[in-house]
Protein backbone atom coordinates (compact mmCIF):
# COMPACT_ATOMS: atom_id res chain seq x y z
CA UNK A 1 0.00 0.00 0.00
CA UNK A 2 2.67 2.38 0.79
CA UNK A 3 4.43 1.62 -2.27
CA UNK A 4 1.22 2.41 -4.20
CA UNK A 5 1.05 5.83 -2.60
CA UNK A 6 4.78 6.75 -3.01
CA UNK A 7 4.47 6.50 -6.60
CA UNK A 8 1.54 8.34 -7.23
CA UNK A 9 2.85 11.66 -4.98
CA UNK A 10 5.85 10.94 -7.46
CA UNK A 11 3.34 10.98 -10.07
CA UNK A 12 1.66 14.55 -8.59
CA UNK A 13 5.43 15.81 -8.21
CA UNK A 14 6.25 15.80 -11.58
CA UNK A 15 2.72 16.45 -13.00
CA UNK A 16 3.06 19.59 -10.96
CA UNK A 17 6.20 20.14 -12.76
CA UNK A 18 6.05 19.51 -16.19
CA UNK A 19 1.67 20.20 -17.42
CA UNK A 20 3.05 24.05 -17.41
CA UNK A 21 5.85 22.97 -19.44
CA UNK A 22 3.69 21.02 -21.72
CA UNK A 23 1.10 24.27 -21.98
CA UNK A 24 4.41 26.88 -22.48
CA UNK A 25 5.26 24.45 -25.43
CA UNK A 26 1.95 24.52 -26.85
CA UNK A 27 1.66 27.87 -26.82
CA UNK A 28 4.98 28.96 -28.10
CA UNK A 29 4.01 26.30 -30.73
CA UNK A 30 1.36 28.13 -31.51
CA UNK A 31 2.91 31.34 -32.13
CA UNK A 32 5.52 29.76 -34.43
CA UNK A 33 2.77 28.51 -36.97
CA UNK A 34 4.36 29.25 -40.59
CA UNK A 35 1.82 31.49 -43.13
CA UNK A 36 0.56 29.03 -46.18
CA UNK A 37 3.44 31.11 -48.02
CA UNK A 38 6.29 29.99 -45.99
CA UNK A 39 4.75 26.11 -46.08
CA UNK A 40 5.46 26.09 -49.75
CA UNK A 41 7.83 23.80 -51.29
CA UNK A 42 10.62 24.96 -53.33
CA UNK A 43 11.18 24.58 -56.55
CA UNK A 44 15.06 23.96 -56.53
CA UNK A 45 16.52 20.54 -55.28
CA UNK A 46 16.46 21.05 -51.62
CA UNK A 47 19.89 19.45 -51.25
CA UNK A 48 21.46 22.48 -53.86
CA UNK A 49 20.52 25.29 -51.50
CA UNK A 50 19.47 25.40 -47.50
CA UNK A 51 16.21 26.32 -46.82
CA UNK A 52 16.08 29.46 -44.61
CA UNK A 53 14.71 28.70 -41.18
CA UNK A 54 12.15 31.02 -39.79
CA UNK A 55 12.70 33.67 -37.93
CA UNK A 56 12.53 32.96 -33.75
CA UNK A 57 9.72 35.01 -32.85
CA UNK A 58 10.53 37.55 -30.24
CA UNK A 59 9.25 36.73 -26.14
CA UNK A 60 6.66 39.15 -25.60
CA UNK A 61 6.69 40.81 -22.35
CA UNK A 62 4.42 39.43 -19.98
CA UNK A 63 2.03 41.61 -17.83
CA UNK A 64 2.98 42.07 -14.15
CA UNK A 65 -1.02 40.55 -13.25
CA UNK A 66 -0.03 37.43 -15.22
CA UNK A 67 3.31 36.81 -13.35
CA UNK A 68 1.36 37.18 -10.16
CA UNK A 69 -1.01 35.35 -11.04
CA UNK A 70 1.47 32.32 -12.15
CA UNK A 71 3.29 33.12 -8.61
CA UNK A 72 -0.47 32.29 -6.80
CA UNK A 73 -1.19 29.80 -9.00
CA UNK A 74 2.28 27.54 -8.35
CA UNK A 75 2.38 28.80 -4.33
CA UNK A 76 -1.43 27.25 -4.26
CA UNK A 77 -0.21 24.22 -5.98
CA UNK A 78 2.27 23.54 -3.71
CA UNK A 79 0.83 24.18 -0.91
CA UNK A 80 -1.96 21.67 -2.10
CA UNK A 81 0.34 18.85 -2.71
CA UNK A 82 1.73 19.35 0.98
CA UNK A 83 -1.37 19.27 2.53
CA UNK A 84 -2.35 16.30 0.54
CA UNK A 85 1.16 14.42 1.77
CA UNK A 86 0.23 15.28 5.31
CA UNK A 87 -3.07 14.65 4.88
CA UNK A 88 -2.03 11.30 3.27
CA UNK A 89 0.59 10.93 6.27
CA UNK A 90 -1.26 11.16 9.49
CA UNK A 91 -3.97 8.84 9.20
CA UNK A 92 -0.57 6.34 8.73
CA UNK A 93 -1.08 5.10 4.66
CA UNK A 94 2.34 6.49 3.82
CA UNK A 95 5.68 6.90 5.98
CA UNK A 96 6.72 10.30 6.90
CA UNK A 97 9.21 10.84 4.73
CA UNK A 98 7.28 11.46 1.75
CA UNK A 99 6.20 15.22 3.04
CA UNK A 100 10.04 16.11 2.46
CA UNK A 101 9.77 16.68 -1.20
CA UNK A 102 6.87 18.91 -1.26
CA UNK A 103 8.09 20.52 2.06
CA UNK A 104 11.70 20.83 -0.04
CA UNK A 105 10.11 22.32 -3.16
CA UNK A 106 7.43 24.80 -1.42
CA UNK A 107 10.32 26.39 0.68
CA UNK A 108 12.50 26.63 -2.35
CA UNK A 109 9.44 28.17 -3.91
CA UNK A 110 8.75 30.68 -0.86
CA UNK A 111 12.81 31.44 -1.27
CA UNK A 112 12.45 32.94 -4.96
CA UNK A 113 9.46 34.67 -4.12
CA UNK A 114 11.49 36.39 -1.43
CA UNK A 115 14.18 36.98 -4.26
CA UNK A 116 11.61 38.55 -6.74
CA UNK A 117 9.90 40.91 -4.26
CA UNK A 118 13.55 42.41 -3.44
CA UNK A 119 13.93 42.48 -7.34
CA UNK A 120 10.94 43.84 -8.12
CA UNK A 121 11.29 46.81 -5.71
CA UNK A 122 14.30 47.65 -6.81
CA UNK A 123 13.14 47.73 -10.19
CA UNK A 124 10.30 50.25 -8.84
CA UNK A 125 13.07 52.44 -7.18
CA UNK A 126 15.06 52.55 -10.27
CA UNK A 127 12.06 53.85 -12.16
CA UNK A 128 10.96 56.46 -9.69
CA UNK A 129 14.16 57.26 -9.22
CA UNK A 130 14.98 57.82 -13.29
CA UNK A 131 11.44 59.85 -13.31
CA UNK A 132 12.47 61.89 -10.69
CA UNK A 133 15.92 62.59 -12.30
CA UNK A 134 13.69 63.23 -15.38
CA UNK A 135 11.29 65.95 -13.69
CA UNK A 136 14.43 67.53 -12.39
CA UNK A 137 16.09 67.87 -15.67
CA UNK A 138 13.02 69.59 -17.42
CA UNK A 139 14.02 73.09 -18.60
CA UNK A 140 12.13 75.38 -16.25
CA UNK A 141 9.83 78.07 -18.05
CA UNK A 142 11.88 81.54 -18.23
CA UNK A 143 9.60 84.38 -16.19
CA UNK A 144 10.07 87.21 -18.51
CA UNK A 145 9.02 90.84 -16.88
CA UNK A 146 7.47 93.23 -18.54
CA UNK A 147 8.43 97.04 -17.53
CA UNK A 148 4.94 98.71 -17.37
CA UNK A 149 5.15 102.14 -19.39
CA UNK A 150 6.01 105.35 -17.00
CA UNK A 151 3.49 107.64 -18.84
CA UNK A 152 -0.50 106.07 -19.86
CA UNK A 153 -1.45 108.26 -22.64
CA UNK A 154 -5.17 107.20 -22.72
CA UNK A 155 -6.89 107.97 -26.55
CA UNK A 156 -10.05 109.76 -25.75
CA UNK A 157 -11.55 110.57 -29.29
CA UNK A 158 -13.90 113.52 -28.14
CA UNK A 159 -10.82 115.53 -26.81
CA UNK A 160 -10.23 118.70 -28.71
CA UNK A 161 -7.46 118.50 -29.66
CA UNK A 162 -7.51 115.24 -31.76
CA UNK A 163 -4.93 115.04 -34.94
CA UNK A 164 -4.48 113.15 -38.33
CA UNK A 165 -2.34 110.29 -38.03
CA UNK A 166 0.93 111.94 -39.49
CA UNK A 167 0.42 115.49 -38.39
Amino acid sequence: MSSAVLYLAIVAVWAIVLVPMWLRRDRSRLLTKRTPEEEEEPTADPSTSPSPSPAPVPRRRQSRAAIIARRRRRTAGLTLLLATTIGVVVPGLAPWWITLPPVALLAGHLALLRVAVRMDAAVRHQRMARAREARREEPQAEVIELAAPTEVEVFDQYADDRHAVGE
